[in-house]
């Protein structure tokens, strides 16, 4: 079935090609799969970044589910589509497509290609001033507790300088195997038309499946819980719909899922969460799950489904209700008559509100309906429970479901942030620098953590390494399990006892954990450092060495004059001026090839044993706002034994407004030893 309308003669090359050539098919493609399902991403020129999802051994309890669609496009995935809403354009993620799909799209560039990072599929792009980032890995289904459902996530990250509003849309165009119009099962409701969820009303889960007696496939999306970012509004409807549409589309309530502009069912999902503001440097995450639903079934004349939450949280002071839902199928010969479903909940379950026993009325053959209770634990069990469905008519044989479920305790967080207590300085340079702060956070509680958001603050002197980040996303942080996270920080040239801080947002709520760390003052100082010798670490008269001066902490520097004074009867600059090099401060290194800057080449005075005349000029537009560099570099000789006495005199360095800057100066002794 091609979805747009290409000549049928296309189609069946497209068909003949797929047929004999899985290699072909495949060979564009990145893809990852467990024993349940697998995930294929997109790689070709057209389409990349797009990606379905099947099954390989399906439900280990069922047969006859193994290797079926779960999103349509198989090996070439190129009909569902995720779109960045930034302000009021609309950015498709990845790159263009040459079909029907989200054609008529705007499409960023893209900064890394679908790679499988520790058995996830991940790609970055660049929408306009967002980046985005998506991940396809595995996950557990909230009913069936295997790792069948299919991990979607997608940070969004604002490298602008200003607040944009960012939304998103994530179109699924779902297939059961070969079913493409099969009802979207969610609640009590059994969905075959156009129909939309808010998220005030939001279920925790939607089903799908052919027959509740000898179903293809049961598939689910999970839209609330756990770790799931619940959308802000998720529409069922027809894939033509909303493959035609970027953000908003045409949906009619009360149409069925027949493809718009054409004539068979083709039915889809869109998940919305609405533009809100994204601040710069600033990230957001979100992630849904879809892929196989837990359900528990008896056949018999009157086919009974129940599935429910495979594990709830629950204790004294934190219970969850959860929904425990029944598929009826009349698989008899005649109309059952006045159908009743009840349910039996064992200690440490009860009904949240409404009557156990729900009577159904008539129910043709071949007729599915539904029914749903609300359930809470009482807080005060830990451990395997089972309850059971029992559904009866009066002209037809009775069948029940016994089906398990998990209270676990909640998750408990145990945060530890690690930091130097104090910076040393070597050199008149803090160390270490970067400054390395380390978060090892561990769940002691009894279930996992989702949706970890790690906030570093770090309100005055410190600042974010190159590169670095101050939001991290850790997705979920299971029971015993332990992370441990890195941040980078410099200093900006503030001392004191300087704070930071962690904010570790999660499904448990927020915690906060301070800490401090020590920077020493570091004042603005112009000294020479250690000779520089060709042979041995002593001079002896007649040998070579050089000497730098340097001009280190130096805030707001665009400019120094100065003179050198030395011993004339211990060492002399043989090649007058030739041996002088203009320090590092006085470079562009800015740009490449580094070009050098405004430099007066000094006057040298062998017989006085001075150096006059040093100016350099970086210039308005070159002001280095933290001077740390050299101003100037001499290559003396040894005349005789002595002391050579450099000397600093008259140093003026001057900042961008023509005011001198206040430094410390140190002089420097240089001992020439009798060979």
């Amino acid at each position: 079935m091609f979805r747009s309308r290409e000549l049928w003669i296309v189609a069946l090359i497209f068909s003949l090609i797929s047929l004999s050539s899985s290699v072909l098919a495949v060979s564009s493609n990145l893809e990852i799969a467990n024993e349940y399902i697998r995930i294929v991403v997109n790689t070709s020129e057209n389409n990349m970044g797009r990606f379905s999802v099947g099954t390989t051994g399906g439900d280990p309890d069922r047969t006859g589910d193994e290797n079926k669609h779960l999103i349509y496009g198989g090996n070439e995935p190129w009909t569902s589509f995720t779109t960045i809403r930034i302000g009021n354009q609309n950015w498709i993620y990845g790159q263009p497509t040459n079909r029907r799909a989200g054609r008529d799209g705007q499409y960023g560039s893209m900064i890394s290609a679908p790679t499988i990072i520790d058995n996830t599929i991940v790609s970055a792009w660049q929408t306009g001033p967002i980046e985005i980032t998506q991940r396809l890995g595995f996950a557990r289904s909230t009913t069936t507790g295997l790792q069948d459902s299919a991990r979607i996530e997608y940070e969004l990250h604002n490298t602008d300088t200003v607040t944009h509003f960012v939304g998103l849309r994530i179109m699924l165009d779902t297939m059961l195997g070969q079913n493409d119009g099969a009802p979207f099962r969610v609640n009590d409701q059994g969905l075959v038309t156009d129909s939309v969820f808010y998220s005030h009303e939001m279920p925790e889960f939607w089903q799908a499946f052919d027959s509740i007696s000898n179903p293809q496939v049961m598939a689910q999306g999970t839209l609330r819980g756990g770790e799931v970012s619940t959308p802000d509004r998720v529409y069922f409807t027809n894939w033509g719909s909303l493959a035609d549409y970027l953000w908003n589309f045409d949906f009619q309530p009360g149409r069925d899922y027949t493809r718009k502009g054409e004539f068979e069912l083709d039915s889809a999902i869109a998940l919305f969460w609405d533009p809100t503001p994204l601040q710069p440097g600033e990230s957001r995450n979100y992630v849904a799950y879809y892929g196989l639903g837990g359900v528990t079934v008896a056949p018999g004349d009157l086919s009974l489904g129940v599935t429910s939450p495979a594990q709830i949280t629950a204790d004294a002071t934190h219970r969850q209700s959860f929904p425990i839902i029944a598929y009826i199928q009349n698989t008899g010969k005649g109309e059952a008559r006045d159908v009743i479903a009840s349910i039996k909940l064992p200690v440490g379950l009860i009904l949240l509100e409404g009557n156990p026993t729900r009577n159904l009325g008539n129910l043709d053959v071949g007729e599915t309906l539904q029914t749903s209770w609300q359930v809470i634990p009482t807080g005060d069990f830990s451990g395997t429970l089972t309850y059971e469905v029992e559904v009866e008519a009066i002209n037809s044989e009775s069948n029940r479901v016994k089906r398990d479920i998990e209270i676990v305790t909640p998750a408990k967080l145990q945060i530890d942030l690690r930091g130097p207590f104090a910076l040393s300085i070597v050199n008149e340079r803090l160390t270490p620098v970067p400054i390395e702060i380390t978060a090892i956070i561990r769940n002691i509680g009894g279930s996992p953590a989702h949706r970890l958001k790690l906030t570093l603050d770090h309100p005055i002197g410190l600042t974010l390494a190159a590169g670095e980040r101050s939001q991290k996303y850790t997705g979920s942080l299971n029971a015993d399990e332990e992370i441990s996270i890195n941040w980078y920080l410099e200093p900006t040239g503030v001392a004191g006892n300087l704070p930071y801080s962690l904010r570790v947002r999660s499904s448990t709520g927020e915690q906060v954990v301070n800490n401090f760390v020590l920077l020493p003052n570091l004042s603005g100082k112009v000294w020479f450092d250690a000779p520089i010798t060709y042979r041995e670490n002593t001079i002896h008269p007649g040998e070579y060495f050089s000497v730098t001066l340097w001009a280190t902490n130096i805030r707001n520097f665009q400019k120094a004059t100065l003179e050198l004074g030395f011993n004339p009867d211990v060492v002399d600059i043989v090649g007058h001026s030739l041996d002088i090099s203009p320090g590092t401060l006085f470079i562009d290194d800015s740009i490449q090839p580094a070009r050098p800057l405004a430099w007066q080449r000094p006057i040298v005075d062998n017989r006085q044993g001075t150096v006059s005349g040093i100016i350099g000029d970086r210039g308005e537009d070159k002001v280095l706002a933290l001077a740390y560099g050299s101003l100037i570099t001499i290559h003396f000789r040894a005349k005789d034994v002595g002391n050579a006495e450099l000397t600093i005199n008259n140093l003026k360095l001057y900042d961008s407004w023509g005011q001198i800057i206040n430094a410390q100066t140190s002089d420097r002794e240089i001992v020439v030893y009798p060979r």
